[in-house]
């Protein structure tokens, strides 16, 4: 991540723009370290915790990723924030952006999977958004696991 990823213009622009960040290495003794992480277990390197204001973890990434994915999982962190905070609309545009911007990345089917939900929550249990995005989420990601997830609207009324 330090020679690639994060040294790359729009990962360092988008960090600091929305997120507030610690790095520490594993191999130190840092007094802070179990401050920083809870009661949680760091099991491998690079381990990207992802908390809000008050150090409930939000997601949790574990491996290398080049930028654009990165980039993507950044947004996702930031939509599932906004959930929890109950703004479903500002998460809704959080996951359009990485429909738009991030098509092919590993992460599409799950923004794909919270994108109905938050459609579904932000526009009064609104069914046609549901199953907009999990329709979609059906044939363009088959065999993923966030179309298995959404497979139950095939079960739901019209």
């Amino acid at each position: 991540m330090d020679t690639v990823t994060y040294p790359d213009t729009k990962v360092q622009e988008y960090l600091a723009e929305h997120f507030a960040c610690l790095k520490i290495n594993l191999f130190d003794k840092h007094p802070d370290f179990k401050a920083a992480i809870g009661s949680t277990k760091v099991m491998w390197s690079p381990a990207m915790i992802f908390t809000d204001g008050k150090n409930r973890e939000l997601r949790r990434y574990t491996g290398w990723m080049p930028a654009p994915s990165f980039l993507a999982q950044l947004r996702l962190s930031r939509a599932m924030h906004e959930m929890n905070r109950v703004q479903f609309d500002s998460a809704r545009a959080l996951l359009g952006e990485i429909l738009d911007d991030f098509g092919d990345s590993e992460v599409v089917p799950e923004a794909l999977y919270w994108h109905g939900i938050t459609g579904f929550l932000a526009g009064g249990k609104d069914m046609a958004a549901l199953r907009e995005s999990w329709d979609r989420l059906a044939k363009d990601h088959a065999g993923t696991p966030f179309a298995t997830y959404a497979s139950v609207i095939e079960d739901a009324p019209v």
